[in-house]
C-alpha cells in the first residue's frame, strides 16, 4: 500500500496487512455473521413460520425514516418470496402519531384480528405499549437497534428494562442463554437487523418454501441504503452490507427507486455513496415530515 493509504488506514486503527485487506476488500461470506448468533433469532423465525402456516394476520410496523422504510421493504420482499399475503405494512404518521408504537394503532390491530406484530427500527423502549399489545392478544416481535432503557437501582447497579415481547432482535441486547454473549456486530442499523432476520429465515426454512439459497442477497439494496443513511460505522459487517448493497442498488429493478433516481438525473449504473447520503436519503426522510410516508 502507498504511504498515504497506510497513514489513512492507521488513523482508523488498521495497522497490519490482514486488517487492511478486510477493510478494503469486503467479502460476503467472511464478513456477514451467522444470524442465529443474535438473541431470539430462532424464536422469531419459528413464530413467523407458525403464523404463516396458520394464516394469521401480520402487521409490519416500521419507523417512518430512511431506516425503517427500507427495513419494511425487506420484510415485504420476504413475504412475497414466501407467497404470503395476509399481512399489511403500517407506518405511523410522524406529526399525529409520533415515533414508535402507539396505543390507538394497537387497538385498531386488535379490532381487525391481527395476531402478530413485527416492529422495524423501533419498539425496544415500548414497555407499556408491548404490554397492552399482549393484553389485546397480539404477539410482538421487536426488531430494533436502539439502546434499551436502563434502570438505575439504589445500590448503584443498573439493569436493562426490556419490553415483554415474544422475541427481541437487537444486537445491543445480550443473550443470557449464551452466558451473556452478544451479537458480534452491535452497530447494525434497523434495516440491517431485519436483513439478518430475512437471512436467518431463509437459512432455516428456505428449502421448505422452495426458496433458493442466498435469495436475500437481492434485499441488500435496502440494507445498504439504510446502512449508509443511518450513519452507522462502516466497518465489519456494516461495511459489507454497504459495499454489496451498492452493487445491488446499481442493478435494482425497483420502480420507485428508478423513478426517484430519474427525477434527480442520476444514472443508476453509476450510483455512488454520496448520491445515497446527500440525494436519496433526504428525500425519503422528507416524506413523513411533509405528509403521509405512504405517499
Amino acid at each position: 500500500y502507498s504511504e498515504l493509504l497506510r497513514e489513512l488506514l492507521a488513523k482508523r486503527g488498521i495497522i497490519n496487512e490482514k486488517q487492511a485487506d478486510i477493510f478494503l476488500n469486503p467479502d460476503y461470506e467472511r464478513d456477514l455473521h451467522d444470524p442465529f448468533l443474535m438473541k431470539d433469532m430462532e424464536k422469531a423465525c419459528v413464530r413467523i413460520f407458525e403464523a404463516i402456516e396458520a394464516k394469521e394476520k401480520i402487521v409490519i410496523y416500521a419507523d417512518y425514516d430512511c431506516d425503517g422504510i427500507p427495513g419494511a421493504v425487506i420484510l415485504n420482499d420476504l413475504f412475497k418470496l414466501l407467497k404470503y399475503k395476509n399481512y399489511e405494512v403500517y407506518i405511523p404518521m410522524r406529526n399525529s402519531e409520533g415515533y414508535g408504537l402507539n396505543l390507538e394503532a394497537l387497538e385498531q390491530f386488535r379490532e381487525s384480528g391481527v395476531k402478530l406484530l413485527i416492529t422495524i427500527d423501533l419498539g425496544i423502549t415500548a414497555v407499556a405499549e408491548v404490554a397492552q399489545a399482549e393484553v389485546n392478544g397480539l404477539d410482538v416481535i421487536i426488531t430494533d437497534h436502539h439502546l434499551p432503557r436502563v434502570d438505575a437501582s439504589q445500590g448503584g447497579s443498573t439493569s436493562l428494562v426490556l419490553p415483554r415481547a415474544y422475541a427481541i432482535l437487537n444486537p445491543k441486547v445480550d443473550d443470557p442463554a449464551k452466558d451473556g454473549a452478544s451479537y458480534p456486530e452491535k452497530m447494525l442499523c434497523g434495516a440491517g437487523v431485519i436483513f439478518k432476520f430475512a437471512q436467518g429465515f431463509i437459512k432455516k426454512y428456505g428449502e421448505y418454501f422452495k426458496i433458493k439459497n442466498g435469495a436475500e442477497k437481492w434485499m441488500l439494496d435496502m440494507a445498504g441504503l439504510a446502512t449508509l443513511s443511518d450513519m452507522v460505522p462502516l466497518t465489519g459487517e456494516n461495511r459489507a452490507l454497504a459495499h454489496f448493497g451498492m452493487k445491488v442498488l446499481r442493478k435494482s429493478r425497483r420502480p420507485g427507486l428508478q423513478k426517484l433516481l430519474a427525477k434527480m438525473n442520476i444514472d443508476q449504473r453509476y450510483l455512488s455513496e454520496d448520491d445515497i447520503v446527500f440525494m436519496v436519503s433526504p428525500r425519503l426522510n422528507a416524506a413523513s415530515r411533509m405528509d403521509s410516508p405512504y405517499r
